[in-house]
C-alpha cells in the first residue's frame, strides 16, 4: 500500500469538508439568527515504525544464531480528518427592522424555546408571526412557548402587541370608563447553556440539546423588539476560507498525482533487468 497516496487523499477530503462548510455558512449569511459552523481539524492517528532484522550472531570461531530484533524507527503520520464541527455563537450584528413581531436577544447564550413536532428546540431567529389563532410562530409554523411552557397566544380583539425587555408581551386594551388598560399574554421563554457545545443545529435554524447541553431559565435578559439578529458569518473572512480550501485541495490532488506516476515507474522501470 502506497501510504503518501492515502495521506494525500485524506487532506484532500478534509479540503473538501472545509469548502462544503465554508458554502454552507455563505448561503446563510442573510438568514437571520443565523451561526456560522467552525471546522475544527486534527491529524489522523499516527503509527509506529520499526525495522524488523535479524542480528546476527558475533561469537569467534563458530557460527552463532541470529536474535531477531526491532529497532525504532519513528512515527509515520497517516494524514488529517475532521475532529469536530462545533458551532460558533458569538453576538451577530442587530438590523432594525420595524416590525412589531421582529425579536432579537442582545446575549450570545439566550434561545428563543419553540414547539416543533421532534420536541422543545431552540432558535436565535426571532422573525415571528401570528397565525389565524393569534397564536406567536416562526416562520416555519413553530409555535413560540412562555415560561409556563404553553405558546404565546394573543388576544386578537386587543390591539397591536408590545414586547419588554424581559420578554413580557403585552397588548393595549380599552378600559370600561375610557381609561386604557393593559393586558398581558405571558412572557416569552428565554433559555441559557452551560454547556453550548453540546448545543448542535437540527436545521430549519434551530438547535437540539445533544443530552448535555444544560438548558436553564437566562437571566439578564434583554429582548429588542422590532430588530431581528443577522448571521455572525463574516462574507470576507468566508471567501478567503473558501480560497485556502481550494488550494489545499489542488495540493493534495498534485501529491496523488506525484505518488501514482511514482508507483506507475517501480512496477513499469525499476523492476526491469536488460537480458
Amino acid at each position: 500500500m502506497v501510504r503518501g497516496l492515502y495521506t494525500a487523499a485524506s487532506g484532500a477530503l478534509v479540503a473538501q469538508s472545509m469548502a462544503d462548510n465554508v458554502a454552507t455558512n455563505l448561503a446563510n449569511v442573510n438568514s437571520s439568527g443565523f451561526k456560522q459552523t467552525l471546522l475544527q481539524i486534527e491529524s489522523a492517528p499516527t503509527l509506529d515504525i520499526y525495522r524488523i532484522q535479524t542480528d546476527p550472531g558475533h561469537a569467534s570461531g563458530r557460527a552463532t544464531p541470529g536474535a531477531p530484533v526491532a529497532p525504532y524507527v519513528g512515527v509515520l503520520g497517516t494524514g488529517a480528518q475532521v475532529h469536530d464541527t462545533p458551532e460558533d455563537f458569538t453576538q451577530g450584528p442587530l438590523e432594525a427592522t420595524g416590525n412589531r413581531l421582529d425579536l432579537a436577544l442582545s446575549g450570545a447564550n439566550q434561545f428563543f424555546m419553540i414547539q416543533t413536532p421532534q420536541g422543545v428546540r431552540y432558535t436565535r431567529d426571532g422573525q415571528f408571526t401570528l397565525d389565524a389563532n393569534s397564536v406567536l410562530r416562526t416562520q416555519d409554523g413553530n409555535a413560540v412557548l412562555g415560561t409556563n411552557n404553553r405558546p404565546i397566544v394573543l388576544n386578537g380583539q386587543l390591539g397591536p402587541a408590545t414586547i419588554a425587555p424581559d420578554g413580557t408581551v403585552n397588548q393595549p386594551s380599552q378600559g370600561g370608563q375610557g381609561g386604557a388598560t393593559v393586558t398581558t399574554a405571558g412572557t416569552i421563554a428565554i433559555a441559557s447553556f452551560g454547556n453550548l457545545l453540546a448545543l448542535r443545529k437540527e436545521g430549519d435554524n434551530n438547535f437540539v440539546d445533544t443530552g448535555n447541553a444544560q438548558p436553564a431559565a437566562a437571566r439578564g435578559v434583554n429582548v429588542q423588539q422590532g430588530f431581528l439578529e443577522k448571521s455572525n458569518g463574516n462574507v470576507v473572512r468566508a471567501m478567503v476560507d473558501l480560497i485556502t480550501a481550494e488550494r489545499w485541495f489542488e495540493a493534495n490532488q498534485r501529491v496523488m498525482k506525484a505518488q501514482d506516476d511514482a508507483t506507475n515507474n517501480a512496477i513499469n522501470n525499476v523492476a526491469k533487468t536488460t537480458p
